[in-house]
């Protein structure tokens, strides 16, 4: 398993699907599980639904990313531990970007070779 293969794949496939808004961040629900956990700023939330909802927000409709690392580690279970740091721009701000870390755990989709969904993320925004 190359898994800095598939955490490149992942990070670009993710955050151009987050940025792009609307219907495509939408569709970041085929990544979830049921038992999928997302901690955003302190809030645990769980199942496809409920993230989905978090990351849909209103206040977070114009989001762009700019990346600066993406790490990878092989992880228990033939998953791939993803740790991304980079900064954030909302509704356009460039001029004040936000810093931020966010974890993946991927994990094999059962019964589906060579598919992962996110079973934990973790996002925090980083300040000085």
């Amino acid at each position: 398993m190359d898994f800095t293969a598939i955490a490149a794949s992942f990070t670009s496939h993710y955050y151009a699907s987050f940025d792009a808004g609307g219907a495509t961040r939408q569709a970041l629900a085929s990544l979830y599980r049921p038992e999928s956990m997302l901690s955003w700023e302190g809030q645990q939330v769980q199942g496809a639904e409920s993230i989905t909802a978090t990351l849909t927000k209103p206040e977070l409709d114009t989001v762009k990313h700019s990346l600066t690392s993406n790490d990878a580690q092989p992880a228990p279970g033939g998953g791939v531990l993803v740790t991304v740091t980079g900064s954030l721009a909302v509704d356009n701000a460039f001029d004040k970007p936000m810093l931020f870390a966010e974890t993946f755990n991927l994990q094999p989709i059962p019964g589906q070779p060579g598919g992962f969904f996110v079973y934990n993320q973790i996002f925090r925004l980083l300040f000085s």
